[in-house]
């Protein structure tokens, strides 16, 4: 699906004294490719403005946004807005809108609708977006395995953090889609562990939780990696994580058209439940990614909607034991009409250095 279509979708449900008000940058790139710092969309019936400051005139007249919107370089927005939408009978907002805009619409147009267009377009991803992610996970996978290759005693988590992103940056890609976590023994009992000085020594586990930005689109990938252990401490981790790859199994399983979200989620837990270890797994098993690198659906027990084709989203079930140390394994899977497609080839075997 093109931008244009995708704007076509929009309008395509408004009457012609309706607007549709897009603000939140994920929203405005989905539409129109545009990642500057300030940019606004409205749509009608019959046309689409983009409205933007004069720091991107240039750019945005250059550019093909110029040939699929009406282009507007505001030197005063909220008077520029007030032109636009005076005169509807009401306007469409994105749930994701931010505060400010929200409170700007309103008071200009009291008749605002919140409107799940946009979030339910950006639930299935198209062709164009599964290869953008797929090229992310294949950035990710390789900077993962250059990560391995450079743990040596003394090196730190922020060390690797720093190798991780300028590798990535190198493949071609923007940058990371959050911060890396990179987590050492008893640090990767923290889900989202702040990243440390914390050193390397021989005899350690290492949680490797990151992701790349690719043209806009995001990848999430959790690795474990052995580094110099052995005997019964091994032992340990090679069965803990074991039973996370099955559980991560477990859950993939599930995730087929039709099938109810939660219920994945539910079937993780009730294998966990079955080794005496449901209490050591403290968040949801997945989310759904694209733009941005947490987007509805989540993988959670609420979550009520079923899994469609053309949704991508993480599988990734943890355990973890405060003071000792943390297991978690997350890959990317894109929904078929058949079996899930798991959108990456680095096996999710422990990685033993």
């Amino acid at each position: 699906m093109t931008l244009k279509q995708r704007v076509s979708r929009v309008s395509s449900v408004l009457n012609p004294k309706q607007a549709y008000y897009i603000a939140d940058p994920s929203d405005v790139f989905y539409l129109s490719g545009y990642d500057g710092t300030f940019g606004k969309i409205i749509v009608f019936s019959n046309r689409a403005v983009f409205i933007t400051d004069p720091r991107y005139e240039g750019y945005v007249k250059n550019s093909p946004i110029s040939k699929d919107f009406e282009i507007c370089i505001t030197k005063d927005f909220k008077q520029d807005l007030k032109k636009y939408i005076n005169g509807t009978s009401g306007v469409f907002l994105s749930r994701n809108i931010p505060l400010a805009d929200y409170i700007m619409v309103k008071e200009i147009i009291p008749a605002v609708t919140f409107d799940n267009m946009l979030r339910r377009m950006r639930m299935i991803k198209d062709a164009d977006e599964i290869k953008l992610i797929k090229k992310a996970v294949s950035i990710n996978e390789a900077a993962v395995m250059d990560t391995a290759s450079r743990l040596k005693e003394g090196v730190t988590e922020k060390d690797l953090s720093a190798e991780f992103e300028y590798y990535v940056r190198k493949a071609g890609a923007e940058g990371v889609s959050f911060s890396t976590i990179i987590a050492f023994n008893e640090n990767a009992a923290v889900p989202h562990h702040g990243t440390s000085d914390t050193k390397l020594k021989p005899g350690s586990m290492v949680l490797m939780d990151s992701g790349v930005r690719y043209k806009g689109y995001c990848s999430d990938l959790t690795r474990v990696m052995a580094f110099g252990i052995i005997k019964n401490r091994f032992k340990d981790l090679q069965n803990h994580y074991n039973i996370v790859q099955n559980a991560k199994k477990t859950g993939v399983e599930y995730y087929k058209a039709g099938n109810i979200i939660k219920e994945a989620d539910k079937k993780a837990r009730e294998y966990l439940a079955e080794q005496g270890l449901e209490q050591y797994f403290t968040h949801s098993l997945g989310h759904s990614l694209g733009i941005d690198i947490h987007e509805p659906p989540g993988v959670s027990h609420k979550e009520e909607l079923k899994f469609e084709p053309g949704m991508v989203l993480t599988c990734e079930p943890g355990l973890y034991f405060t003071g000792k140390y943390g297991i978690r394994i997350e890959d990317d899977y894109l929904i078929t009409d058949n079996t899930p497609q798991k959108l990456g080839k680095l096996s999710d075997s422990l990685i033993i250095v």
